[in-house]
């Protein structure tokens, strides 16, 4: 026997006689266990134990994704079907090209894969493709190739076909992706824009957003038939849509209450079909995800800079949402104890995985240079014979080939060359920038139809010439590396920049308006742009935060600056800290090529060391009593884009 003293971290152990057992007791104790044990499995096999219940619910909805034959024993529509209380759309809507019937074929030799296979966009080589990573490999491999965008890939139930949005035959389609075969079918065609699909249980629906005249709605189809839904018809924006593994709704975002929110679509109610779930007026949230059993939703709030990862319970409504780690995206592996998502940086990406259950996973950690365009979950490994076609697959070429003429014998550095046909204060840059600057611009003059990099408000800047009051001595600007495009053309709303901000530093992601609005180029916007006038329309926030968000996300089709710059190296630089009160330090406008280096090497490349020991441009050693006057040259605002369609060289 152990007595407790006075201390309760110290015990004394006291000895205690023992008294010889009797066979009928004994007996007695048989006899009782016997009993509770035979009533213990009655109540088990007949579900009284909460714990029972969760688990038969929870191997029932795995084993119906995978055994389901699309046969019921009632005269009921499945579960999962939409069951859409109206007719089919129009002929006018967008419209399905019928699937050819396909033979059934006998199933390959797959690969081992323990933890599924994540299929995955990233971009290489100035465009967004499909890949696929085995946890625990150590590269990926590319599953698509071509001169288009592949991106927001979605695995069947089944694991064996993978759903995506793609611009490779001129406007932004679904496809479907055959992981065994490597076929891909085309779903629909239309010249409006399509993406972001998303899988019913029975794998007989896909739900997706589609831009119809600026409005972004969601839409139903069926993969083998030629059924089509509408689902929603708000005037702002409803898109990224999740159908649920568990139940008939689907979870979208959508701004219709003022802010970006998570909202439920319940298919069995007509009348009163949609909820807000988050309702939050001063958090935006995107990219719900289902896990598999239904039971979690997963989504993003961006709050102070930070992307925080959500997890929300669907089946206690007073619960609250609970952060599990940080990033965009998210997507569950099949046993729903992993969950990855995409972590942002200002320039790069991760695709990063945290553990749902605590138990020990092997970790993903992909990195990516320019970020990622989706994540999706396959229970199975690729086809063996699949990975070695994915071997032999060719490569693309690269984007432009630089070039780097030396100087006269005995001098290491760089020379700044001049940028044919440019508008620029000074239009040279080093000739270690050069080629990539016009390949960039040659690139987004065929994406966009007019040439935005033929006026840029500066190019290279001289050591001892003047940048206006508030910039950095460290400026990119000095190093023939960077440019600043023409702010003007902001003005104009021919562009527009959105806020991103990343811990405590804002970065700025700039999309081009393209010439031609019939779908053929750009995207629809699904983020409110930043407003820098709303500092001088006597907002005292505005005037504070220098700037606020549109009041509605503007119409039309833009291609992502950002992000074609970065395809060529040309990185974004980060606002500097005063950029709330003093509008040119926002740069927005500037990027530059830093090709890993920092600012004193970039300037060794073009300048002797001896010129650039004092890190401020030249001063005179007397103070002048006057006031040094600065050029009269038409200022940056009065002037106007030139808007050309002609290519270079031409």
């Amino acid at each position: 026997m152990v007595e407790q003293d006075q201390d309760p971290r110290y015990f004394r152990l006291i000895p205690v006689r023992k008294k010889p057992r009797k066979p009928g007791c004994l007996l007695a104790f048989i006899l009782s266990l016997t009993l509770l044990g035979g009533l213990f499995w009655i109540g088990w096999q007949r579900g009284w134990f909460p714990s029972r219940r969760v688990i038969a619910g929870h191997i029932a909805s795995l084993s119906q994704a995978s055994s389901y034959t699309g046969e019921t024993n009632d005269d009921r529509t499945h579960p999962f079907a939409p069951d859409i209380s109206a007719t089919p759309s129009p002929t006018s809507s967008p419209s399905l090209t019928p699937a050819p019937a396909t033979a059934t074929l006998t199933p390959a030799p797959t690969r081992i894969a323990y933890y599924g296979t994540v299929i995955y966009a990233a971009r290489k080589d100035g465009y967004s493709h499909l890949w696929s990573y085995s946890p625990g490999d150590a590269y990926s491999t590319i599953l698509t190739t071509g001169s288009w965008d592949d991106r927001d890939p979605a695995i069947s139930p089944d694991g064996k076909i993978v759903a995506f949005a793609s611009n490779r035959d001129g406007y932004w389609d679904l496809y479907l992706l055959d992981l065994n075969s490597l076929d891909v079918r085309r779903l629909t065609d239309t010249p409006l824009y399509e993406g972001r699909p998303a899988w019913s249980l029975d794998s007989k629906w896909i739900c997706y957003e589609a831009d119809d005249n600026g409005d972004l709605d969601l839409w139903i189809s069926e993969t083998e038939g030629s059924q089509l839904f509408q689902l929603t018809d708000y005037s702002g924006a409803d898109l990224a849509p999740v159908w649920d593994p568990a139940k008939r709704r689907i979870a979208f975002v959508s701004d219709r209450d003022g802010n970006s929110d998570i909202f439920i679509a319940n298919l069995e109610e007509p009348e009163d079909r949609f909820s807000n779930l988050t309702n939050t007026s001063l958090i935006s949230e995107k990219d719900p995800a289902f896990s598999p059993d239904g039971s979690l939703l997963a989504y993003s709030e961006n709050k102070d800079g930070i992307d925080r990862l959500m997890i929300r319970s669907m089946e206690l409504s007073d619960a609250p949402a609970v952060q599990v780690g940080h990033g965009v995206r998210p997507a569950w592996s099949p046993d729903g104890q992993i969950l990855t998502a995409i972590l942002r940086m200002p320039n790069e990406s991760q695709i990063v995985s945290y553990s749902i259950s605590g138990a020990i996973v092997v970790p993903i950690g992909l990195s990516l240079e320019n970020g990622s365009h989706g994540i999706t979950w396959s229970s199975i490994g690729l086809a063996v014979d699949t990975l070695t076609r994915l071997s032999e697959m060719p490569t693309d070429e690269p984007l432009y080939y630089a070039q780097i003429d030396q100087q006269a014998e005995g001098i290491d550095r760089t020379n700044i060359v001049a940028i044919d046909r440019l508008e620029a204060p000074n239009a040279m840059l080093s000739d270690a920038a050069d080629e990539a600057f016009n390949a960039l611009r040659q690139r987004v003059i065929e994406e966009v139809g007019w040439d935005f990099l033929g006026q840029l408000e500066n190019a290279f800047v001289g050591m001892n010439d003047p940048l206006p009051p508030g910039y950095a001595y460290n400026d990119w600007l000095y190093t023939g590396r960077a440019f600043a495009f023409n702010q003007a053309i902001v003005l104009a709303r021919w562009a527009e920049v959105v806020r991103e901000d990343h811990g405590e530093e804002t970065y700025w992601r700039v999309f081009i308006k393209v010439k031609s609005q019939d779908g053929s180029r750009g995207e629809p916007l699904r983020e409110y742009p930043w407003d820098f006038g709303k500092r001088f329309c006597g907002d005292v926030e505005g005037y504070d935060q220098g700037g606020g968000l549109r009041d509605q996300i503007p119409k039309g089709y833009y291609i992502d600056f950002t992000e074609i710059a970065a395809d060529y190296g040309f990185l974004r630089v980060p606002a500097l800290p005063n950029w709330r009160y003093y509008y040119q330090g926002a740069h927005f406008n500037e990027y530059a090529l830093i090709d890993d280096l920092d600012w004193t090497e970039a300037m060794l490349e073009i300048y002797p060391a001896e010129a650039i020991r004092t890190p401020t441009p030249f001063r005179t050693p007397t103070a002048t009593p006057t006031r040094t006057p600065w050029p009269t040259a038409t200022p940056w605002w009065w002037r106007q884009p030139t808007a050309t369609a002609s290519p270079l060289g031409t």
